[in-house]
């Protein structure tokens, strides 16, 4: 009777090992814009696990060290997660670590739409203060670009993009690519 819960535990510390590894990788991935939603079921299913022998006796050793630093590995990765998704929720850029962890070269700041950008200035002043503060979080020197000349430029840009195009909604984004603070102007959806 032993050995089958000694080689059930064993099954089961290896599917943990596995879960965990492939959820990383998944969070990971939805991080980067890959996966559209949380990998909510992986991570119910390696928490079922780690409930089921939390509260049991393990009684060989080795086998309970290893239980213990997979649940401490979920738990502060867990933490990680929730602390990324907090922040994106929150608008602002993750920390450089995760976003180079992440493989991005390309981190979304803030996005805007716009039809005439002399017409809506409410809408361009949010993304005025967020390239200044994106500028600021670089490091980049401050060349206090003011907002009349910031919607100056981009009535012109959208002038262009939009005979080029032939659209009418131009999407203005901040991006931060190589440390760089850029703003990007695309035909609207």
């Amino acid at each position: 009777m032993q050995d089958v819960l000694s080689a059930e535990l064993e099954a089961d510390i290896g599917r943990l090992e596995t879960g965990l590894r492939q959820l990383k990788i998944q969070y990971d991935m939805f991080f980067a814009g890959s996966l559209p939603k949380q990998p909510l079921e992986l991570r119910a299913e390696i928490e079922r696990l780690i409930k089921r022998y939390s509260n049991a006796s393990i009684r060989k050793y080795s086998a309970r060290f290893h239980f213990n630093s997979l649940v401490s590995r979920f738990n502060s990765l867990s933490e990680l997660w929730s602390k990324t998704i907090r922040t994106l929720e929150e608008g602002e850029r993750p920390a450089p670590a995760v976003a180079d962890r992440a493989g991005r070269d390309e981190q979304l700041v803030a996005r805007c739409t716009v039809q005439d950008p002399l017409r809506e200035k409410e809408n361009l002043k949010a993304l005025h203060a967020r390239l200044l503060e994106a500028r600021k979080k670089a490091g980049e020197a401050d060349g206090k670009l003011s907002f009349e000349s910031f919607v100056k430029g981009i009535s012109s840009q959208a002038g262009k993009l939009r005979e080029k195009s032939g659209c009418d909604k131009v999407e203005l984004r901040v991006i931060v690519k190589d440390r760089k603070v850029i703003l990007k102007a695309r035909p609207g959806r």
